[in-house]
């Protein structure tokens, strides 16, 4: 196998999952095998790569835009056909049949460095792939290499190399077939961003209940789309998540407060909704680079 392999297995549900380290970027491969399964895969900081080994599988997905087999997919998957997972990306999946497949998790970090030798547009050409099949047998070759490569053969740091230049040549090749795509689908962006009317609705909806700590299901029942649709749709009409807009709407409510008021920093922080006085502290100090004290004392000099 690749380098400083750790190399885990478990059942479950009926599953069979083990995942080994490849190469030295802090990559991952998943071997899935699998009959008629339903998973949420959480959202994480990585690009997740999911390449049909053998099999026949229908594969479901939601990633924000509602469970849809991806373009190409239609029909049973062929070896090496391989579906894509943006960073930071919580997607619903729902396999139908036999599945048996490797999955690469990317660090973002480590892609974007990557991408920026390949192609002009760096990582946000992957997102060109997201909504279809990518089919190339590269990919099920690589991926096949890298799982079966013995463990013990050679020393620590030819496997890390050998881990690393698969990886590189899968990335690569992403990167390509991004190239061959280089129109995004311009209608597809404005369907994934929230009307204005729902935009408007769903910020009053937070603002009205800041102190509240209202749930992401609270939020999108409110702009009346699912969890996922929600959460990708707002992201990409305000280039944050729900999560980080309440917080920055915190803060300026506080800095309102701190300059108007004398109010008690432990009352303030609860009128804004944070937990308490230490959490409102560290998220003030870090989305100003001061304390709210210090804020308070600069504001009134």
């Amino acid at each position: 196998m690749t380098s400083k392999e750790s190399d885990s297995a478990q059942t479950s549900a009926g599953a069979d999952v083990q995942t080994r380290h490849v190469g030295s970027g802090g990559v991952t491969l998943t071997r899935l095998r699998h009959s008629d399964f339903e998973t949420l895969q959480p959202a994480l900081p990585d690009y997740t790569f999911s390449i049909l080994l053998a099999g026949r599988s229908r594969p479901w997905r939601d990633i924000g835009d509602g469970l849809v087999v991806p373009k190409g997919a239609e029909g049973y998957r062929h070896q090496g056909a391989g579906i894509l997972t943006p960073a930071d990306t919580s997607a619903l999946w729902r396999v139908e049949g036999n599945h048996d497949c490797l999955i690469f998790s990317f660090p973002k970090d480590m892609v974007a460095r990557m991408l920026e030798e390949f192609t002009p547009t760096g990582a946000t050409s992957l997102d060109r792939l997201t909504g279809h099949v990518v089919q190339d047998p590269i990919f099920a070759a690589v991926s096949t290499a890298l799982w079966k490569e013995d463990i013990g053969a050679g020393a620590d740091g030819i496997g890390r190399a050998y881990g690393d230049h698969g990886v590189a040549l899968v990335l690569a090749q992403l990167a390509q077939e991004a190239e061959r795509n280089p129109s995004l689908d311009t209608a597809r962006q404005a369907k994934e961003r929230l009307s204005p009317a729902s935009l408007r609705r769903t910020i009053d909806y937070m603002r009205s209940r800041v102190t509240n700590d209202p749930s992401l299901e609270e939020i999108a029942a409110a702009a009346g789309l699912s969890q996922f649709h929600f959460l990708r749709a707002f992201k990409a009409s305000t280039g944050r998540t729900p999560f980080q807009w309440l917080q920055d709407f915190r803060i300026e409510l506080a800095c309102g407060l701190l300059a108007a008021t004398d109010m008690p920093l432990a009352q303030l922080a609860l009128d804004v909704g944070f937990k308490n006085q230490s959490h409102f502290t560290n998220v003030f100090r870090g989305a100003t680079g001061t304390t709210p004290a210090q804020w308070r004392a600069r504001a009134r000099a």
